[in-house]
């Protein structure tokens, strides 16, 4: 019997995902030695970082599960989705940049400190303004796969609505409700930014801030192992939530019976839709474009702050960086996703290939740059741009390959075995049947990928150096030598970037 070829594509697939998993078992084998001396010394950062976690979890949770609810049950339109979730592209450190200009030292309200945001609840309130619309999305959809059928059923047997809520439509979206828990949990251990920004000033380490803290710290006799041995403690933090695989929720959305929507209740959901935007929204954004186009000393608005970043050789060099390696890994990403997807159909060893590549993406990027350091580090790649760029093909790899997951539909590959039928070659038939097909999907892996690329601070921070600074390394340089103005001015700058990824329309994606 012939055995089945592997194609190249999977061969690609391979080779990344062990270049991936042997940085990963770098860093843990280099940290091992180093753990009990990190469980000796730092405990309190374990309790500081799993306390903080905690909390922004069930926040996020609570808060995007409340919108997810009240908005399913008001009947409100895709509207209000987009105020929702449009904080949540806002990148968490720009958001931390932001409620500093709205409520800290540099506030451009009063011109004093509201809050201490250079503390405990600095952080948290910049990572659930940041993640609760994660939340709310995955949970919106939940409740959108049921339809109201189950409401209904419930409501004719003479439940109550709370009474039916609570006994048929939870327990029928607690699928949901996990993968935006196992989500938004690793999201926000590994979380860098927030914690860079708003924690360092303060003492305030989590465990990804202190694995960067120690690679820096030149009193170490071996600043990497004990980094890597930090790293320990974030894998095994992390274990529980990789271990969980929650079901996809099943339902029948066509189920839809038209419950009666009372008015008092659209009333309500536009209420909390609109306060929300205001608080998580336009209240940061507006502080952070004050104080960026603001003079320190003097009434009305000017540039100066713009002109006085952009004045800086890092600040340039980090923007052009920043903005090639967001557009080049986004393309490679979504087109090589595409092609791995492909190849991988009908394949078992391609599929164990796809889930070993999405281990950089759910992981803390803090273990993948640490690996890659010591995987690269003697080599003439280490310290460059390109040096970025693998980091980022690795770490977004995931999303662009199941965009192609996406577009490798049963019609498009029928499409393609006619071609071959009709002589066409391959690389006609890719161009001119499977490309125009997959063109939504590419654009919308593409629409995934160049925002969190373009504002990427974690692998950067770990990984970049004189000369291959980026964008993200400018604004966390800025805010440390006490420029606040100055970072905001960069951060709008990025946020202006990715602003085309919010126009385009969804439905053409």
């Amino acid at each position: 019997m012939k055995r089945p070829t592997v194609k190249a594509g999977t061969w690609v697939a391979i080779i990344l995902a062990a270049t991936g998993l042997f940085a990963l078992f770098s860093v843990l084998a280099r940290g091992l030695p180093a753990v009990p001396g990190v469980l000796r010394g730092d405990w309190d950062v374990v309790l500081t970082t799993l306390g903080l976690v905690s909390v922004g979890l069930t926040l996020s949770l609570l808060i995007g599960g409340g919108l997810a609810l009240l908005t399913w049950l008001a009947r409100l339109p895709t509207a209000a989705d987009l105020l929702i979730s449009v904080a949540y592209l806002i990148p968490p450190f720009i958001g931390a940049t932001a409620w500093l200009a709205a409520l800290g030292p540099g506030n451009v309200f009063t011109g004093r400190a509201i809050l201490s945001v250079y503390s405990p609840f600095g952080i948290e309130l910049a990572w659930v303004t940041h993640y609760a619309p994660l939340a709310y999305l995955l949970i919106r959809a939940a409740l959108s796969a049921q339809g109201e059928g189950p409401l209904l059923a419930a409501r004719v047997h003479g439940l109550s609505s709370a009474q039916g809520l609570r006994w048929v439509v939870l327990p029928l979206i607690w699928p949901g409700v996990g993968a935006a828990a196992v989500l938004i949990g690793l999201s926000l251990l590994g979380n860098f930014g927030v914690p860079a920004v708003l924690g360092f000033p303060a003492k305030i380490y989590t465990l990804s801030t202190l694995a960067y803290a120690r690679l820096l710290n030149p009193t170490l006799a071996d600043p990497l192992s004990a980094a890597s041995g930090v790293a320990w403690l974030l894998v095994v933090a992390a274990l529980p939530a990789l271990l969980i695989r929650p079901r996809a929720p099943a339902g029948d959305p066509a189920s839809d019976f038209g419950l009666p929507t009372p008015r008092r209740l659209r009333r309500m959901a536009w209420a909390a839709v609109s306060l929300w935007t205001l608080i998580a929204l336009a209240l940061p954004l507006a502080a952070t474009l004050l104080l960026a186009f603001k003079p320190a000393y003097r009434p009305g608005f000017t540039l100066e702050n713009f002109a006085g970043a952009l004045a800086l050789d890092s600040v340039r060099r980090g923007l052009w960086h920043s903005v090639w390696l967001a557009l080049a890994a986004a393309a490679i990403c979504a087109l090589l996703g595409l092609w791995i997807a492909r190849a991988g159909q009908g394949s078992r060893l391609a599929g164990a290939a796809q889930r070993l590549l999405t281990l950089p993406y759910l992981l803390p990027g803090t273990l993948l740059a640490l690996g890659l350091i010591l995987t690269f580090g003697r080599t003439a790649l280490y310290a460059t741009p390109l040096f970025l760029m693998l980091a980022y093909l690795l770490r977004f790899l995931a999303p662009g390959v199941e965009g192609g997951r996406s577009a490798a539909t049963p019609g498009t590959a029928n499409l393609e075995f006619a071609a071959r039928l009709h002589r066409v070659r391959r690389w006609q038939t890719f161009w001119r049947v499977t490309l125009p097909l997959a063109r939504p999907h590419l654009v919308a892996s593409f629409l995934v990928i160049y925002p969190l690329a373009l504002s990427e601070v974690t692998l950067s921070a770990l990984l970049y150096a004189p000369g291959a600074e980026t964008a993200g390394v400018g604004v966390l340089n800025l805010l440390s030598e006490g420029n606040l103005r100055g970072a905001a001015a960069l951060a709008t700058v990025l946020l202006l970037l990715s602003l085309p990824t919010l126009l385009v329309p969804r439905g053409r994606a």
